[in-house]
Parts: structure tokens; sequence; C-alpha cells
């Protein structure tokens, strides 16, 4: 039995001890272990199975930045405590000077103002770790180099995005899809001017749910309106997923059939097998199936969901041989591992998929940090980048769905399971904070060539939907400001 164990500063929230209990581990492959995590007065206990080096992974406040997931060094069992805001600073600190060095030997300029950061980041980190014996001075210079250490990261990315998207407009305008995620018919809509000069892409919202909603009877007609919105509009085609396995995208009379793997897996290769027939020749991308192997749902195993995605995956191969199928995995840095039965995670679950070699066509991500389940806690710009790199190593094209809020309060359309995580952002989001970071998110997608499409997750905050407050137009059809910069940003940059 592992076990690491840090001291945190008394008296601390309850609140986030509350957040503490979600920490995690990872290894070097960086997946999360399971974890058991204990919280004994002013320490943290971290037990796991294994006695191997490891990083903890924890939500810690920082000036300007919420209240992110932030990783130590690498570090190995002792005796005596770690002081958590020390390992913290050292690690974010880690982070920024290894990338700032990989870019560098790149090539990336960077300006002496980032330069100034990170030696302020040091010079606080140093500090901290001197004055250990005296932990109320300790925890503030950890702090300060924490704070000093995300903004030189956040600029550190956008020198990066700047540059790197700077060097692949010289041959032109970048072929990266821009989509939109579309719900309903969008032709009546009032506000369908308006969203598509912003996007070169459409993704068709088609589920299982809204496919079937009686068992044996198939319905195309939402199907049919949004693929000829997106005809009529010249907007490049994608699809999916038809399996999304979530409560909600699921048909009500499902879960009849919950524990028996083989009736469902025969009714999810009829509907695959006949929605991809069907558009043969009209869709040429598909989202198969979504968040396989991360949560239990209607009494399927994660070996009853590998195998549903493999048949999924050949199934639709040989309705339309000539469309490409993604696998869509939903909450990517694997957080909930630490206290899940599953053992393949997300990045390992697209290794299996691509070595053997099924026919995939690349990956979806869906990022929606600052939401709860199935959101992801709230990461920063760099850590964002570090997943993309990360993923890239499957050698797939990578296609991102991203979802960020813009206010906090009810959202009567939004799933009711799902909510705004207020405490990890740094204020309370709102219209500004939604357009700041979409923009930035967006742009880094976009500046990374493995990257093939990037799609806007919602649209229209009036109809149903998933993530609260996500879309680009208010319940009272008006534009939010995002819309105008994806706008600009698409005609500036994509075909």
């Amino acid at each position: 039995m592992g076990l690491l164990k840090f001291r945190f500063p008394t008296p601390w929230p309850e609140t986030r001890l509350a957040d503490l209990r979600k920490s995690y581990v990872t290894g070097l492959d960086r997946t999360p272990s399971r974890l058991n995590v204990e919280i004994r007065k002013d320490l943290l206990i971290c037990q796991r199975s294994t006695t191997e080096s490891g990083r903890l992974f924890a939500p810690w406040p920082v000036d300007r930045f919420g209240t992110p997931f932030t990783g130590t060094a690498t570090l190995g069992e002792r005796p005596e405590p770690y002081s958590l805001a020390i390992e913290l600073a050292r690690g974010k600190l880690n982070d920024v000077r290894n990338q700032l060095a990989d870019w560098k030997q790149m090539g990336l300029r960077v300006p002496a103002e980032l330069d100034d950061q990170v030696a302020e980041s040091l010079r606080s980190f140093f500090k901290a770790a001197t004055t250990r014996d005296f932990p109320s001075a300790a925890l503030e210079s950890s702090q300060r180099s924490l704070a000093a250490a995300f903004a030189a990261g956040q600029a550190l990315v956008d020198v990066y995005v700047d540059q790197v998207l700077r060097n692949r407009m010289v041959a032109g305008k970048l072929s990266t899809h821009l989509g939109i995620g579309l719900d309903g018919d969008p032709g009546p809509a009032p506000w369908a001017s308006k969203v598509v000069p912003a996007f070169n892409a459409a993704h068709l919202n088609v589920t299982w749910k809204s496919l079937a909603p009686t068992e044996g009877k198939l319905r195309w007609d939402e199907f049919d309106a949004q693929l000829a919105w997106a005809n009529k509009n010249k907007l490049a085609v994608q699809t999916g997923p038809i399996i999304d396995l979530r409560p909600g995208a699921l048909p009500d009379w499902i879960w009849l059939w919950e524990g028996d793997f083989d009736a469902i897996l025969g009714m999810a290769v009829d509907v695959v097998r006949q929605t991809v027939a069907r558009s043969k020749g009209k869709v040429p991308l598909w989202t198969l199936i979504h968040r396989p192997g991360s949560t239990d749902i209607l009494g399927m195993t994660e070996e009853d969901q590998v195998r549903l995605t493999a048949r999924l995956l050949q199934v639709a191969r040989q309705a339309d041989p000539a469309a490409q199928f993604l696998v869509g995995l939903d909450r990517p840095w694997g957080e909930w591992m630490a206290s899940s039965g599953f053992q393949l995670g997300p990045l390992h679950l697209g290794d299996y998929l691509a070595r053997a070699e099924l026919g995939m066509a690349g990956i979806a991500l869906e990022i929606a940090p600052g939401f709860s389940h199935p959101g992801s806690p709230i990461r920063d710009l760099l850590e964002f980048s570090r997943l993309l790199d990360l993923f890239a190593l499957l050698n797939h094209p990578l296609h991102i769905t991203l979802a960020i809020p813009s206010a906090s309060g009810p959202d009567p359309q939004a799933d009711p399971n799902v909510r705004v995580e207020v405490d990890q952002w740094p204020h309370a989001p709102n219209e500004a904070l939604q357009a700041n970071t979409a923009a930035r998110w967006v742009a880094l997608a976009v500046a990374k060539p493995f990257v093939r499409s990037v799609t806007w997750k919602q649209l229209d905050d009036a109809a149903p939907h998933l993530f609260p407050h996500a879309g680009l137009i208010r319940p009272n059809k008006t534009p939010k400001p995002l819309l105008e910069w994806l706008k600009t940003f698409r005609t500036e940059l994509l075909k």
C-alpha cells in the first residue's frame, strides 16, 4: 500500500476540504489511479495500491485563476508529510519552465515580461521553501509563486498561439473546421443569419433518443432538417454521437433492457447501421459513440462498453466505407478514475481502439471546464495545451467540443443534474468571462495542427441543452459577445 501525506494550512474552509477530497495521483503515464483520500486535522493522506512515485493533483485557490486543479512535482513516499502549498507551487513552476524551454527550443520567441513572471515565481518559491518552518510565511510565498506561475503559463500559451497561427497562416487560411452544435430544426430560428458567418461547419445532434423515442420506430425529421440547413448554408457536416452513454441522451424505453448487454448491443448496432446507411454519401464524419468506459450505465461493465464501441465501428464501416468515424471521450483528464472501478481511462481507451485497427478515424474530446459531471473541474490554459499534446501521441486526429458558461443562476432548459461550479471560477461566470476564456481555448485548439475541428457544443439557451448557460444565443434570441468573436476569428483565419 502506497502512502503520500501532505500538510495543509488550518483552519481551512469546509468547502475547500470537500474539494481536497477530489484529489488524485498520476504516474508516469499521467493517468489517475484509484485513490483513497483521508483528511485528519491538517493532514491530507493519500493511499494507493502502488508504491511508485507520482504527482498529486488537487483543487487549490490561485489569485485571479479561481480554484483550478494544480499538480505537484513527482514525489516519492517518505515518513514526514510534504507541505501541500509548497509542493503545488514547485509543480506548477516546473511545468511552466519545462514548457517554456521546450517551446524556446522549437523557436518560440518570448517577451522579457514573460521571463520576468517566471523569475518572480521562482523567487517566491525559494522564499517558501526556505521558510517552511514558519507556515504562514511559507503559505504566503507559495501563493505568490503559484499566482505568478499561472500568469506566466497563460502568457506563454498566448505567445505560442499567436506565433504558431502566424506561421501556419503563411500558406493561407486554415482548413480547420469551426463548428456549431445544432439541436432541433434551425431553419425557422430568427438568429440563423447571425450564426452562419461565425462557422464553416455544423455538428448535427443525432442521438438514439431523438432517433427512436419509441422502440422499433425511427424518425428522421430533425436530422433531415439539420442536414438541409447545413447544406443550404454551405457548412461542412459532422454528425453524432448516435449512441451517447448518458441517461438524458438514451431513449426512455432502453432502461427496460438494463443488464441485458446482448439485447442492448443488438439494438445499438441496428440503429447505427440504419442511420449511417440512410445517410451514405451525405455525411462524411460521424461520432458513433460518446463516453464509453467512463461511467456505469445500463448495467454494462467497462469491457461491455469497449465491446460495444468496437462493434459499432465495424458496423458503421460496412454501412458507409467512405465515411470517417470517431469515438467521443468526455472528462479527458480522467480525474474520475480516482474513485472508479474502471481501469482504462480516456487515454488508454483511445490507445486501445487506435491499436485495434477497427477503422477509427479520430478521437472527439468533450471539454467542459467548470461544470459538474459530465463536465470537468477547471484547469488553466497550459494544462489544456498539455492535454491536447498528450492525446496527439495516439497519432489520430483530434476533434474538440467546447462548452463554457456565461452565467451561474438557474437555467430551466439545462439538464437539471448539471450545474456550474461557481467556486472553481475566478468569479461568478458572466458573458465577458465566457468570451475571454473561450477565445483563448478555441484559438489554442485551432493552433494545434493535429486538431481537425473545434465545435461549440451548444447554440441556443432557449432550447433544451446539457450544460447550463453555455449557448451563444440568449433566451431572448439575442447573441452573446462570444458569437461576434467567433465570427471575426473564423473570417480572418479559416477557410
